[in-house]
């Protein structure tokens, strides 16, 4: 789960391992209005996501990407302005804050 710190609005780093036999998980859009995810290369079993946490939206805490790196390639992509989320857990925790 996110940090004690997370919600302040502080970036922060999180490998994506979904805890069940997906190989990855679709982006999820805005869980406050709705809005869709504009992203169209869902992050698999090893993805860097860095983004913003928000704390208990609808139940469980959400990152807010603003870009992330696919499993297997170089180089983080941008994800700002296609409002791209992701829930911490799902059937398990999902997200695994990297730090350092």
């Amino acid at each position: 789960m996110a940090s004690a710190g997370a919600g302040s609005g502080v970036t922060q780093l999180f490998e994506l391992r979904h805890p069940g036999s997906c190989t990855g998980m679709f982006w999820r859009g805005n869980p406050t209005t709705g809005a869709g995810a504009a992203g169209r290369d869902w992050p698999r079993n090893g993805s860097l996501l860095r983004g913003k946490v928000h704390k208990k939206i609808k139940g469980d805490d959400w990152l807010e990407v603003s870009e992330w790196q696919q499993a297997g390639t170089k180089g983080f992509v941008s994800g700002e302005g296609k409002n791209l989320w992701m829930p911490f857990s799902q059937g398990g925790t999902l997200l695994h804050e990297i730090k350092g």
